[in-house]
Formats: C-alpha cells, structure tokens, sequence
C-alpha cells in the first residue's frame, strides 16, 4: 500500500518536471535563434530575415515615416504665383595683363624698375529678373539678365627727362626701331591707353526653397548660362614726333551649365543674412583682331592682327554675401523684399588681346622667341541693390 502511494505521487511530479524542463528548452532555442550547435548554423540568416528593407535599395511606401524638407517659397494668397527682381549694381571691373609697361631708370644706381599699372574704377549697371512657382512640388524657375558695359583710361608721362631712362611696353613687338620696345623719356609724349568692357549676360536657374532648420532656408538650383563679353584695348603715344599705337579687339561668347546654391538666415522680423554662390562650366568661342601704327625706319608703319578664333572652356564663379528684409503686405495677397549685398564675379579665360605680343618676344640681339602664356581672366565685383516683388 505505500508503494503505490510512493508511485502514485511520484508519477505526477516526473510529469510535471518533464513538461517545465520542455519548456525551458523552447525558450532557451527562441531566444537563441543561432544555436552554436548545429555548426551548420548561417549566423547572417535570420538578421536578413528580420531587416525591414534592403538599405541601398529602393524601399516600400510605408517601410519608413514620411518626412522631407518642408517647401519655404513666398506663399501669395489668390495670385499667379510670380516674381519679378530689379538690381541696381556698381562694380569694378578688373583684368589681367592690362598694364601699360614698365619704366627703367637707369641714371640711378641702383637701377629703378617700376610697372605702370592700368587703374580702373567702378561703373554702374543693372540686373532684372522674372520667375515663377510651379504647383508641382514647389520648384520655381527664374531668369536674370546681367549688363554692365564701362570704359576706363589711364595715361602716363614721363617723370625725368635724363637719356638713360627708358619706358617698355609689351604692346607694340614689332615695333622695329628699337630694340625691346624701349623709348627714352627725353623723346616719349604722354602714352594713353584704354580699356573697353561689355557684358551681357543671361542665367537660367530651377530650383526650390526649403527649410533646413526653424530660421535656415537654403534653395539649390542647376539652369544654365550665357553671356557675350566683348572687349578692346588701345595704347598710344608718339616717339621722336613720330605716333606709335595699337587698338586690339576680343569679342567673346559663352554657353555651359549653371549650379548653385542660396542661403539665408532670418534673425529677427523679416531681417536676415544671405549667402549665394554659383559656378557655371561653358563652352567659349573667342575672336583676336587688331591693327596699329609703328615704325619702320623713318616713317610711320600701319599693320594688322589678323583675326584669331580660339575654342576653349571657361569656368565662372560667384559670389554673393549681404543683409535683406522682406515681409508680407495687404493680407498675404503680395510680398516685398530689399536687400543689399557684395558681390564677386570671375571669369577664366578672356582676355587674348595681348596673345600676339607675348608669343613673340625680342631679345637686345634682336632675335625672336616664342612664349606660351596663359590669357588673362576678368574680374567683377562690387555693390549689388536689388529689389523683388511678389504677386
């Protein structure tokens, strides 16, 4: 009789612990997926199970929330979504290899050397746009045309009148008379020289404004660009009675694509910081002609530079930097902004009007050499006043 009371309790309870101890089990295998045993186990299987999606690869619309950069364009209420901007601009143009030449005062020892530098100064000029919003995503897309054209002059006069003191000037090789172009001051007059530059230029830019941040806007945009750029450069003076000059002309075109980016930081009521920059990649035709007067002998000699057609590529940068207030007017229904900023301008490759003369040189033994040299770039930069207008 006990026996089978033993057994009879003793029945239940190896039940009970079986099925506890079968239980530990599954959990200890769900928890561990990956089992060291068997060694057949593929450790990366049940990670590539559980991922959501293939990152790199293109995901399910729902796969993750839906967020992206939240439109920041002027928002007119019952208008035809357009802008129109007006600029004035005052800027200094500058160049390379503008310089009338050099003097060389020998009667000092040691001997003198001192370049004779071209000055410019600024000009006005002007810019108007127009652009408008696209209902599509919030993209804009504006257009801008750029004009400056100005003139600038520089004359210089001899300071000594001692025989041994020397003006050089680049611009006249084949100037004959005198070996390496060198006119004493005792028989130079006053050598005048100027400078011509035209400018009109075209932009194309498709982009859209957004927020970056509670008071950070930024607009990236691509478009395109062109612009002519047509300029010409004379020197003249007499020597011994008898004109020396030179006039040579590049006129210059260009078309290439255009990337860039506007910032702007809004600190307080409207007011803000801005920061644009661009660049612009173009295919460039420029066109090298000229004609002058030197000497030969005794008399007056006329010739002419015969037109030259260089193809190139031409890189163009810029750069904006200023303060701006802008605000909503009459209900939302238009929006004025004001701003005022400096701006930079560079472009490569525009200057061929000295070409001639730096390929050939001539030495005190009056033999000529060749010389590669690279042309010279055009720089703007200045006061930038604009105005826009939405409506």
């Amino acid at each position: 009789m006990n026996l089978f009371k033993k057994i009879s309790w003793m029945i239940p309870a190896l039940v009970i612990t079986t099925s506890l101890f079968g239980n530990d089990q599954d959990v200890a295998n769900y928890c561990d997926p990956c089992p060291k045993e068997p060694p057949s186990c593929d450790p990366c299987y049940e990670k590539s199970r559980n991922k959501p999606y293939d990152q790199g690869h293109e995901i399910c619309e729902g796969t993750l929330p839906k967020a992206y950069n939240a439109p920041a364009r002027i928002d007119i209420c019952d208008g035809i979504d357009a802008f129109i901007t007006a600029s004035f601009i005052y800027w200094e143009p500058l160049s390379d290899q503008l310089d009338l030449g050099i003097t060389d005062l020998s009667a000092n020892w040691p001997r003198d050397f001192d370049v004779v530098k071209f000055n410019t100064d600024y000009k006005a000029g002007f810019k108007v746009g127009l652009g408008t919003h696209f209902e599509h995503d919030d993209w804009d897309i504006y257009t801008q045309y750029t004009r400056l054209h100005s003139n600038h002059s520089t004359n210089f006069s001899p300071s000594t009148s001692h025989v041994t003191d020397f003006f050089h000037t680049p611009w006249l090789p084949f100037d004959n008379v005198l070996a390496g172009s060198q006119y004493q001051f005792l028989l130079l007059s006053e050598v005048k020289s100027t400078w011509k530059m035209d400018l009109d230029k075209i932009d194309l830019e498709l982009g859209r404004a957004y927020y970056v941040g509670t008071n950070l806007i930024t607009r990236p945009y691509i478009g395109g660009s062109g612009h002519w750029l047509d300029e010409s450069y004379s020197q003249s003076f007499s020597y011994d009675g008898t004109p020396r000059e030179v006039t040579m002309k590049n006129d210059s075109w260009a078309i290439g694509p255009r990337f860039g980016i506007n910032t702007q930081w809004i600190f307080y009521e409207g007011f803000r910081l801005f920061g644009n920059a661009a660049v612009n990649l173009m295919f460039s035709s420029n066109k090298v002609s000229g004609s002058g007067i030197s000497n030969g002998t005794t008399v007056s000699t006329p010739f002419n530079f015969n037109r030259d057609k260089k193809y190139i590529l031409r890189d163009v940068e810029e750069l904006v930097i200023g303060l701006g207030w802008g605000s909503y007017f009459t209900s939302d229904k238009w929006h004025c902004d004001l701003s005022a900023a400096y701006e930079v301008q560079r472009y490569s490759h525009t200057n061929y009007m000295s070409r001639y003369a730096q390929m050939r040189s001539i030495d005190v033994q009056n033999e000529s050499a060749v010389n590669l040299v690279k042309p010279g770039d055009t720089y703007l930069h200045g006061l930038t006043l604009t105005a826009r207008f939405d409506f």
